[in-house]
């Protein structure tokens, strides 16, 4: 983890997770899910577990539980989407950072394992679509975090050949690991709603205390 001493940070793009770190999507997520596991099967997994999977994409998480993957995804899909613009937020400061960031002249962008369809629906239900250079989900790449192929392919559409000119913000160990196999610096989010211990021991570039406190973090390269 690098000291105060050593900002700001020379990136040329911030990339951002979505669920947990620019929109506060855990609590729609974790009813999604409950509902589905249990209409479905009958039963449902411990919030830890359930917990665990945000980040990954839906057919990763459904295709533990046996051959209903596909009726799985249908029900989440078809229960939560309809609620999902009004029943999320964004996290304090978001767009003031967002606007910042680019009246700086950073490129930014999404990262995430959502569906291309659930993505759109979060950022245009808060007018922020416009605000992003490059958008990357669950279908763009065959492989997903932690894996760096979503991160390597929003550089690569961006024209960015150097991934330590880099930063991806997040709040999961998925996204750290996604940052730190593509060679790019990570903020972790400090209102994760995950084991902050697990993800602090992984070693995160900083912690990002609140979102107004990020560009003044950074340099343009």
């Amino acid at each position: 983890m690098i000291r105060e001493s050593d900002f700001p940070l020379d990136v040329s793009a911030v990339m951002f997770d979505l669920d947990g770190t620019l929109f506060d999507t855990v609590p729609l997520i974790m009813a999604s899910h409950r509902h589905t596991f249990n209409k479905i099967l009958g039963w449902v997994p411990p919030d830890d577990e359930l917990l665990a999977t945000i980040g990954e994409p839906l057919i990763t998480t459904f295709s533990r539980y046996g051959d209903q993957c596909d009726h799985l995804m249908t029900e989440y899909i078809n229960w939560s989407v309809p609620k999902t613009p009004t029943h999320i937020a964004l996290f304090d400061g978001v767009v003031p950072m967002l606007e910042t960031l680019r009246e700086r002249g950073f490129k930014i962008g999404v990262v995430t394992a959502r569906r291309g369809e659930g993505m759109m629906v979060c950022l245009d239900s808060f007018g922020l679509t416009e605000l992003f250079d490059v958008l990357i989900s669950a279908k763009d790449t065959d492989r997903h975090k932690p894996d760096p192929a979503p991160l390597l392919f929003a550089m690569e559409k961006l024209g960015i050949t150097q991934p330590e000119r880099v930063l991806y913000v997040g709040d999961t160990i998925l996204d750290l690991k996604c940052a730190l196999n593509a060679g790019s610096y990570f903020a972790a989010v400090r209102w994760t709603a995950m084991d902050k211990q697990a993800i602090d021991s992984l070693g995160p570039t900083f912690w990002l205390d609140r979102a107004m406190d990020l560009p003044d973090k950074l340099r343009l390269i």
